[in-house]
């Protein structure tokens, strides 16, 4: 269940239909049908008819366990009239909400059987589950009536179909069946039978539907046939034995039904409904009192046993309940109102069926017998015009068509020889022309059958002839071959057609309509060659997909060939020489494979796929399989060119660690070209075949930078030793300096600026070092050498003080030049002076001055404006700083 949305109020019914006023028909409620019509929400409906006081509305309040929604009648009048609607809480079982139906019960005090047959229609075709509601018992009655409401409210739903135009047709009328239907039979207390126990209450209702069934038990006999009806005839009997009057023949073409005609009345409802099932209910209550107006009972205070099987049907409708469509969508207010409109308007406008009584069908006038003999015998002489396995041509058909008119007229004036009557020539020519417009359609359609068949039988011999082209084949030869072979059978056919419909000349007495060729759509010999075409297309196209499983299976082979040359070598270290010969002998070698695979097609060569298949070859296969083989060729050259390198450094490492320092710049740089020679030499003996490869310059170039990175780092660490050897000079000048700082004072330039600051340490340093044994062992680069390591080192804090004082020095001096600049040159003194607010006044320092108003107050800001020679725009000038303002300059 769920909260209904706000318009319709759930549980409060409102009429939609009322009977007309002589209640033979229905007129619509426009209020109640605009109410309907407001809802926008999906609705699945329940409908309800039956007898009237058969206990419909108490039902529907059952089921909504609420015994005040809809109006319970003590009385034995009919209570509800019309059709009434009511929104509720609970949902189907595709989230719609569920609508109960009431309808006017049948049988009313001075209503008509055809009424109550209408309002049977009308709740079948618009619900989504029908209830039929009785009480009691079902009986054979009840269930004949039940069958004669569905057969006219499927009447009234095909004549509505067929009356009106399709796009208007509601959805629900476009079905084959109706909605499922449950039969409800309140006050129920009798036990069922002990065999219906496991099929229940609806194996109860199949057991009246078998019963009703009608049972041929003998095949009537068929009468031989007669070349002709006899003309003596004798009072009171004719010649098919049926009674007739003063002396009248009357021939009766009627015959009894056969066993295969006869349909059991037992799959009747099944058929037209998706599902029918049978439910009791027991007693709502007991007392006297309480059944005489069950409205002021409580659901609460019903019996238990009716409670639950109301349950149970409740749960059984709403378990399958899904609402109706409209244009692919769940029927809304809007679709279900129209859909209302549409079957009132429907029974209206006379498409409900007035039945006549039984003893009125037997007041029928009975027909003139010789026109009815005369056209009973035509139609059994032109049935045997066309009786053969295979029609007969055209001209055959009109000459036996003309024969058979021939005849029939003189038997029909035979038969009113000895009558006093004018014979009715024209109207027995009208009944004949029906018969042969019924012959024509049934012969044309024996023509269809058969052109269709020996078209069938053109194809399977042109299928039969494909067939036996072995593929794959030239594709040239298919569409030569079989466009021959097409373009034969397609005459021949032809020539048949035309044979089959010549039409020789005809006489002057002839009064019947020349019987032609049926119109085909499209032309047989049209189609018969499409179909050949298409047939010869599909063997092309067969032949196709065989070339190109020819040509695959080549590749394969091709493939095979690549990966089998390209093989042996896979381990090997290949430089490009012999890579470049490696390539050359493979595709040679694919090409010999991919010609020896096709040499048994001569045309193979000669057609497209040949050309597109060595272009794939080539791109897809050689060149990507010779590709990869490089790739991995190339991975295994670098792989052992770094290994080489690797040991190459390993040496010139393991060598590196015997150089004696600190030692002098020439015998460092000597010892590292020794080592380096030795690694370079390694390097060129094992890459002696591979040297024009790129792995072994890349390896060449790698090996050359570590040794570079190692002979500086052989230099820095000789600087290094040579600086610990040289302690006492680092010492001495170290001293110099802190002895030239100390006399230093705020402005001096050794604490000032870095660069003084270096160069002087630098020849304390130069100084200390020709003072001590081991600077005089060392050349002069070596001892510049040592001073920029021992400068970075050992006085980088005094570098960096020094370096911090000259930037704020530096800053500091920009800061006042600037404030000294601006002092002298950023500010002018401007004039003070007022002016009166009228009149012109010449221009003073390019402005305009004018006031706001009056003359300078004292201690007033002066104030000008600044206009531009043009229109008169002025710029307001306060202060000595210009704030420009726009006004109009004017007096």
């Amino acid at each position: 269940c769920f909260i209904a949305a706000a318009g319709v109020d759930v549980n409060m019914p409102f009429q939609v239909v009322r009977p007309s006023a002589d209640h033979l028909s229905m007129t619509i409620v426009p209020d109640g049908l605009a109410r309907l019509a407001q809802h926008k929400g999906g609705i699945s409906l329940i409908s309800v008819v039956g007898p009237y006081h058969s206990g419909k509305s108490f039902l529907l309040n059952a089921l909504l366990h609420h015994t005040q929604v809809f109006t319970i009648g003590s009385k034995t009048s009919p209570e509800t009239m019309g059709i009434w609607m009511c929104r509720t809480n609970l949902t189907a079982s595709d989230g719609t909400e569920v609508w109960l139906m009431d309808s006017e019960g049948f049988f009313g005090p001075g209503v008509e059987e055809s009424y109550d047959a209408k309002v049977f229609a009308v709740a079948s075709l618009i619900g989504a589950h029908v209830v039929y509601n009785t009480v009691k018992v079902i009986d054979q009655q009840a269930v004949g009536l039940l069958e004669m409401l569905v057969q006219r409210a499927q009447l009234f739903k095909t004549r509505t179909q067929s009356g009106t135009t399709p796009d208007l047709i509601p959805d629900f009328l476009k079905t084959d069946t109706f909605p499922p239907l449950t039969w409800v039979v309140e006050d129920f207390v009798q036990d069922l039978p002990s065999q219906l126990k496991d099929e229940g209450a609806t194996g109860w209702l199949r057991t009246y539907l078998d019963a009703s069934r009608v049972v041929q038990t003998k095949e009537p006999e068929e009468e031989p046939a007669k070349e002709a009806p006899s003309t003596a005839t004798s009072e009171g009997s004719n010649s098919e034995g049926k009674a007739a009057k003063g002396g009248e023949v009357v021939l009766s073409t009627t015959k009894a039904p056969t066993r295969t005609e006869i349909a059991k009345k037992s799959d009747f409802l099944r058929r037209i409904y998706r599902d029918v099932r049978v439910h009791t209910l027991f007693l709502p209550a007991t007392g006297r009192e309480q059944l005489r107006d069950l409205s002021r009972l409580p659901f609460e205070q019903l019996t238990p046993e009716f409670k639950e099987e109301v349950g149970e049907l409740r749960r059984h409708m709403l378990r399958s309940l899904r609402a109706r469509t409209s244009n692919g969508q769940p029927m809304n207010g809007a679709s279900v109102a129209a859909s209302l409109r549409f079957l009132v308007q429907g029974l209206q406008q006379g498409m409900f069926h007035e039945l006549p009584s039984i003893w009125n069908a037997w007041a029928q006038q009975v027909v003139t017998v010789s026109l009815n003999d005369a056209d009973a015998w035509f139609g059994a002489l032109i049935s045997k015009i066309d009786d053969q396995d295979v029609p007969v041509g055209i001209s055959v058909f009109n000459d036996r068509l003309d024969e058979a008119k021939e005849n029939a007229t003189k038997f029909y004036l035979a038969l009113l020889r000895d009558f006093d009557t004018t014979p009715q020539v024209a109207e027995l020519r009208k009944r004949m022309e029906g018969r042969i417009t019924g012959a024509t359609a049934a012969y044309h359609e024996r023509i269809r059958k058969w052109v269709g068949e020996r078209a069938s039988s053109t194809k399977e011999m042109f299928a039969r002839f494909l067939a036996s082209i072995s593929l794959p084949t030239e594709p040239s030869y298919i569409d030569r071959e079989g466009g021959q072979k097409a373009d034969q059978l397609q005459t021949h056919f032809g020539n048949e057609l035309t044979v089959f419909s010549f039409v020789k000349a005809r006489g002057r007495g002839s009064y019947t309509q020349l019987v032609g060729m049926p119109v085909f759509n499209p032309d047989p010999v049209t189609q018969l060659s499409n179909d050949l075409r298409a047939l010869l297309g599909a063997k092309a196209m067969e032949n196709e997909r065989s070339i190109q499983q020819l040509f695959k299976f080549a590749i394969a082979s091709v493939e095979k060939a690549i990966v089998q040359e390209l093989t042996p070598h896979s381990a090997n270290l290949l430089s490009k020489a012999r890579l470049a010969e490696l390539r050359t002998s493979a595709e040679k070698r694919c090409w010999e494979a991919l010609d020896s695979h096709l040499a048994d097609y001569p045309w193979a060569k000669s057609i497209m796929h040949y050309k597109s298949t060595k272009a794939l070859v080539k791109t897809d296969y050689l060149e990507a399989r010779l590709s990869a083989f490089s790739a991995d060729n190339e991975k295994r050259l670098t792989a052992f060119f770094g290994s080489t390198v690797d040991r190459a450094i390993a040496g010139y490492a393991a060598n590196r660690s015997s150089v004696v320092m600190p030692a002098s710049e020439a015998d460092v740089e000597s010892r590292h070209t020794s080592m380096a020679a030795a690694a370079r030499q390694l390097l060129q003996q094992q890459g002696k075949e591979l040297s024009d490869t790129d792995s072994y310059a890349s390896a060449a170039k790698r090996l050359d930078s570590v040794l570079v990175e190692y002979f500086n780092q052989l230099k820095d660490k000789n600087v290094e030793l040579w600086k610990v050897h040289s302690d006492e000079a680092t010492r001495c000048a170290l001293a110099r300096n802190r002895a030239v700082e100390k006399n230093c004072g705020v402005l001096c330039l050794y604490k000032t600026i870095p660069w003084y600051h270096k160069r002087t340490a630098r020849h304390h340093l130069s100084e200390c070092f020709a003072q001590s044994t081991s600077g005089q062992q060392m050349a002069l680069p070596l001892r510049s050498s040592v001073f920029e390591m021992w400068y970075a080192k050992d006085l980088a804090r005094d570098a960096a003080r020094v370096s911090n004082r000259f930037t704020m020095l530096v800053i500091t001096f920009l800061v006042l030049a600037c404030g000294l600049f601006y002092c002298i040159f950023g500010r002018r003194p401007q004039p003070r002076f007022s002016v009166p607010t009228t009149g012109y006044y010449p221009p003073q320092y390019g402005a305009y001055p004018q006031r706001a108003s009056g003359f300078q107050l004292p201690g007033q800001v002066n104030q000008f404006h600044d206009c531009d020679p043009g229109p008169g725009y002025c710029g307001q000038v306060g202060g000595g700083l210009r704030q420009r303002t726009y006004g109009y300059f004017g007096a």
